[in-house]
Order: C-alpha cells, then structure tokens, then sequence
C-alpha cells in the first residue's frame, strides 16, 4: 500500500472526531500529475474537535480528493449532522459539506508545509428562525515532520454564526506514528478561541488517543480499517449542552469513538 492511502487510512479517525483532516496528498513521490482519491467511513459519533456533531449518534461520511500538478489540491468531504445540533427548519434534516483546497510545498520526503482554505457549508440550516448561518469559511497553515503535524486554522467570517466572532482560531497538533505496516498510533490536542465579546465561553482545549488498524492486502477485505479512539475536551457545559427529543445532552464529554473506513 503507498504512503498516500496508508496516511488517508490512518487519519479516517481523526477526521471523525477533529473535523476535516486534510490529506497528505504530496506524501506519494510516484503519484500521478493529477490523481484523484477518497474515502467513506462509518463513525460511531462524529466529534468535530472534540464536540458531537451528530447529538452522541452515528455518522455516515465521504470524501474525494483531488490531487493537481505543482502541489496543489481540491477536494470534497460529506458528514451528517444533527437536526439537534444545526437547526434545519426548512426541510428537517441536517448535513455538512466541506469543500477545500490548497497548495502543499514538499521540502523533503519528511517535511512539507500547506497553506489553504476550507468552507463548511450547512445545506437548509441557520441558527433559530434568525436566517443566520452557520456556514464558515477557515484558511489555515499547517508543517508536518515525518508523522507529526501542527495546524493553525482562523476564520475569515463569523465562526459558526456565533456574533462578531470574525478572526477566531484554531491551534491543532496531530500525530500519526505507524507502529507497524497495518497498526498506527492516532493522537490530537487542539484549543479553540473564539473571538467576540461573550464569546470567550465557547472556548475550549480537546484532545484524543486511539489507534486504526488496515487489514492488509491478501486478506479479505484488503485497505479497510477500524478505528479506535478516546476523545475528551474542558468544553463549558453551560456553552455545549444541546436540547433535543431525548432531553438535554452535553456534548463535549469523554467518549470513546469507534470508526470502519475504506479509501479508494
């Protein structure tokens, strides 16, 4: 298997409870001059940096990855989420859609530095009957050392419709150690600021260890994998409790979470 799927494999579980975990699309040498990838997974609760997307319930997602000549790269990522969490008046159901691109600059086989942008849209959801959206659009800086990588993300408009929260940022280091040809060590640390007066109640350091294991090829489901991971945040209660039809749920609480991806 090529360094480019075994890195996609290995990050499935991170994407699953980080947000979007953008491909090493640079880390094959013999790759095409235009290549294109992806993904789908089943997650047992798809956490975006550390905080439950999908109300404490299961996701179904997919991504395509476009790989273009020079370093650049483009690509699509689909996740649903909860009607409880985005609110979706006009046709009760709720989705996230990420749409990325970028430039990643390949020093040597062991370090290379990204910069791009990422804009998560939120089909037929806004905040109550405000007409607010949620919709966000994140440019980011990222360098990755061999299977370490550190990230800084910052928005160019509101942060997820919270009020003149313009410029909040994300500070994130993301480490994939592969122990073996088929087991990689997961772990994440992030902090979340989000800027505005008030605001400073959503802020927030989450964190995660796991492991995926990719059955390899000769067996009988050759580039599948099977992720697990322990996630956690200092997430305020009183900022990340949800109303639903169940009651109310805290969602930035310790959970483990348990993920089944195939890339192709």
């Amino acid at each position: 298997m090529n360094k480019f799927k075994m890195s996609l494999i290995a990050s499935s579980v991170v994407a699953a409870v980080t947000g979007f975990a953008m491909p090493a699309v640079y880390a094959d040498d013999a790759a095409p001059a235009v290549s294109v990838t992806g993904s789908a997974a089943v997650v047992s609760d798809y956490r975006f940096r550390g905080i439950s997307q999908t109300y404490k319930k299961p996701a179904v997602q997919v991504g395509i990855n476009l790989g273009l000549p020079a370093g650049f790269y483009a690509g699509f990522w689909g996740s649903n989420v909860s009607t409880n969490v985005y609110n979706s008046p006009d046709n009760g159901m709720s989705m996230e859609t990420d749409w990325f691109g970028g430039y990643v600059y390949k020093v040597n086989p062991d370090l290379s530095f990204d910069v791009g942008g990422l804009y998560y849209y939120y089909p037929g959801s806004s905040i109550g009957t405000s007409g607010v959206k949620y919709n966000t659009f994140e440019l980011h800086v990222a360098a990755t050392y061999k299977w370490l990588t550190a990230k800084y993300n910052v928005t160019t408009n509101n942060f997820f419709g919270a009020a003149d929260s313009k410029g909040s940022t994300y500070l994130q280091l993301d480490a994939a150690y592969p122990l073996t040809d088929t087991v990689t060590l997961n772990a994440h640390a992030g902090h979340q600021w989000v800027k505005g007066t008030g605001n400073d109640i959503y802020n927030y350091t989450d964190w995660l260890l796991g492991a995926t294991y990719t059955l390899p090829a000769g067996t009988f489901a050759p580039g599948w994998a099977v992720s697990l991971a322990y996630v956690d945040t200092n997430a305020k209660e009183s900022a990340y409790t949800y109303t639903g039809g169940t009651g109310s749920k805290f969602l930035g609480g310790p959970t483990a979470v348990l993920s089944l991806s195939k890339s192709f």
